[in-house]
């Protein structure tokens, strides 16, 4: 441990107070500084990434997530954060296969899976979406209430793909876990109106 990383750790502490004062330049500018005295601290470099990608650096943003070595605890929150940043570089098949790729890395956790339906569906790509849901969801075991947010979002995407029955479904799987969800009691109620279906429950 050397004065160079106590320094970085310092700037580190620092940096990360500014970022949540919404002073970007300057936690910027020591983001920058911390990895040049400590070029391999990922805390620093997500830190730093988040800081530029919220400021719409995306470039720089993209190859500070990318600079994460591997071993590292904290590469693999980047590598998913890589993805969102090709999509709004509007490098969607970038995106798609660096996510279809972490997949196929940890063949058991949903993260990359979720985060693909989520693109796919953002550009509809509804069939898509789902079928990366559908995946996901394989891999979760036993759902539990924060999966709420997932049996929604692939509800709207099996809606507008014109799958309704199994839509139907997941609407009703989120409100098991949410039962006074607005966004799941809206889209579903809507959508039995639109369909002249349950009109009283609909409208309740």
């Amino acid at each position: 441990y050397s004065v160079r990383d106590g320094a970085a750790e310092v700037l580190f502490g620092i940096a990360g107070s500014l970022r949540q004062r919404n002073l970007q330049e300057t936690a910027m500018v020591l983001g920058r500084l911390a990895l040049y005295l400590k070029p391999h601290f990922p805390a620093m470099q997500i830190l730093l990434g988040d800081t530029m990608e919220n400021a719409n650096r995306l470039e720089p943003a993209l190859s500070i997530y990318s600079s994460i070595e591997r071993k590292s605890s904290f590469s693999w929150p980047a590598r998913l954060r890589v993805a969102s940043v090709l999509n709004r570089l509007e490098r969607t098949e970038d995106a798609v296969t660096h996510l279809n790729r972490m997949a196929g890395d940890r063949k058991t956790d949903p993260a990359p899976l979720i985060s693909l339906g989520d693109i796919l569906r953002g550009h509809e790509r509804f069939e898509e979406a789902a079928k990366a849901y559908d995946k996901a969801l394989a891999r979760i075991k036993n759902p539990e209430p924060r999966h709420w947010t997932l049996f929604y979002a692939r509800g709207i995407a099996f809606e507008r793909s014109k799958q309704w029955p199994r839509a139907e479904a997941d609407f009703l799987s989120a409100l098991k876990f949410k039962p006074e969800q607005p966004y799941v009691l809206n889209y579903l109620g809507y959508s039995w109106i639109d369909k002249g279906l349950y009109l009283e429950r609909a409208q309740g």
